[in-house]
């Protein structure tokens, strides 16, 4: 396209029209022309002639004008892709900077987050640990029976010292922060005693059964022990205990349940003590 603006029409008519071959007249009978006649065709052909070459110049003019518009927003296109392509290389580059940058950051705040959430956890624990490992457990048994095995369940939760009680072994003051009262191990409801009673009289034998042994524990207790009372079934004599002593207590009826609410009534009585 670069040989284009370098054409000149002009000269390429005036070349066409001199390489043009004039035709051979046909001999035809001469006839007399007036010298105005002559005039008129004279001037006739210059007109033409002229004509043709104006438009001739026109349309050069207008073919260089629209070769060089061409150039020209060719030149502007090249221009602004050269631009366009720098620019968005760059917004890319940069984006992807910022994409990666926010991306790394998120992370590093997930992270932190559950790091953060693992340490409180981990705090906790051994807030938790902290507080069992410094709490004395009474265990008491009103039988004359050796330790049962839910007491030797409780010896190996990390408790600070679980001691073992019995009617033969009375515990001596001060008691524990937690004090457990075995009413399951005692088999305080089996025996002949029970034999032919009505539901009625056995559920009140039951009832005076479990207030016998509750009563010969309460002189022992302090403000801050936690009771806890091993026995299955609810009775109300446990609950009655609310109108007659001002410390915590709970009744509990299964070893797992026994493992838990003992650790529990640990962070209980520690929270009493501060």
């Amino acid at each position: 396209m670069d040989w284009l603006p370098s054409i000149d029409l002009s000269h390429l008519w005036d070349l066409v029209i001199a390489q043009t071959p004039t035709p051979t007249p046909t001999p035809t009978p001469s006839p007399v022309l007036t010298p105005a006649k002559n005039l008129n065709d004279i001037e006739l052909l210059k007109s033409q002639l002229e004509f043709l070459k104006a438009t001739n110049g026109q349309l050069g003019e207008s073919f260089n004008r629209f070769v060089a518009a061409m150039q020209f927003t060719l030149g502007v296109f090249a221009f602004l892709g050269v631009f366009l392509s720098f620019v968005v290389g760059k917004n890319l580059d940069d984006a992807k900077k910022v994409a990666s940058q926010l991306i790394n950051r998120e992370v590093e705040n997930k992270i932190a987050d559950l790091v953060q959430y693992e340490v409180e956890n981990v705090k906790r624990s051994l807030q938790r640990e902290k507080v069992i490992g410094s709490t004395t457990v009474d265990y008491y048994l009103p039988s004359y029976d050796n330790e049962p095995h839910d007491y030797k369940l409780l010896q190996q939760r990390g408790f600070k010292d679980v001691r073992f009680y019995n009617r033969q072994k009375i515990p001596k003051q001060p008691i524990g922060d937690v004090f457990v009262l075995d009413l399951i191990n005692l088999n305080l409801f089996s025996g002949q005693e029970f034999a032919g009673l009505s539901k009625e009289d056995a559920e009140n034998k039951r009832e005076e059964k479990v207030k016998i042994q509750i009563d010969s524990i309460l002189p022992w207790m302090k403000i801050t022990t936690v009771l806890v009372i091993y026995v299955k079934g609810r009775f109300r004599e446990i609950d009655n205990l609310a109108t007659q002593v001002d410390y915590y207590y709970v009744a509990v009826n299964a070893p797992i349940s026994l493992m838990g609410i003992v650790a529990d009534s640990a962070y209980v009585a520690y929270g009493e003590k501060q």
